[in-house]
């Protein structure tokens, strides 16, 4: 009994501890409205100039097709402030969980087939290229 007893309370640690550990990599980085910007720190890959990192909105309410999150994988070129969504994923679940998505957009990070995004000066997205760049 006191074995057993020894396996579930390691097996509820590593469970909530693993849980929690997975939730807390996402770092709020601005509140909106409608929903919460969030940045995975430990997503972050330089190369160069390019960073690459996954950016998540959480909805505060449903959108279009019931999504309740969205999360991005994006390239941001620091030496000329700019930025290209290569992956996008919608999730019917808050903080993109669950096995509920929908695949946006899925390029190969070395493709150059989209168009990257010039953000306009002091803008909310420009503002987010200085702060990706400078992490």
């Amino acid at each position: 009994m006191q074995i057993f007893l020894k396996k579930k309370i390691v097996f509820l640690f590593l469970y909530f501890f693993t849980f929690s550990y997975c939730y807390g990599k996402w770092q709020v980085f601005r509140e909106h409205k409608t929903f919460t910007e969030y940045f995975e720190m430990g997503s972050v890959k330089k190369i160069d100039d390019i960073i690459y990192i996954w950016i998540m909105f959480d909805y505060k309410i449903a959108q279009k097709k019931e999504k309740l999150s969205t999360k991005f994988y994006s390239k941001y070129d620091c030496k000329n402030m700019r930025y290209k969504i290569i992956t996008e994923i919608d999730y019917k679940t808050n903080m993109g969980k669950g096995r509920i998505f929908e695949y946006k957009k899925n390029l190969n990070t070395e493709s150059d087939n989209s168009d990257w995004i010039y953000p306009k000066f002091m803008s909310e997205n420009f503002e987010k290229i200085k702060f990706i760049c400078n992490f």
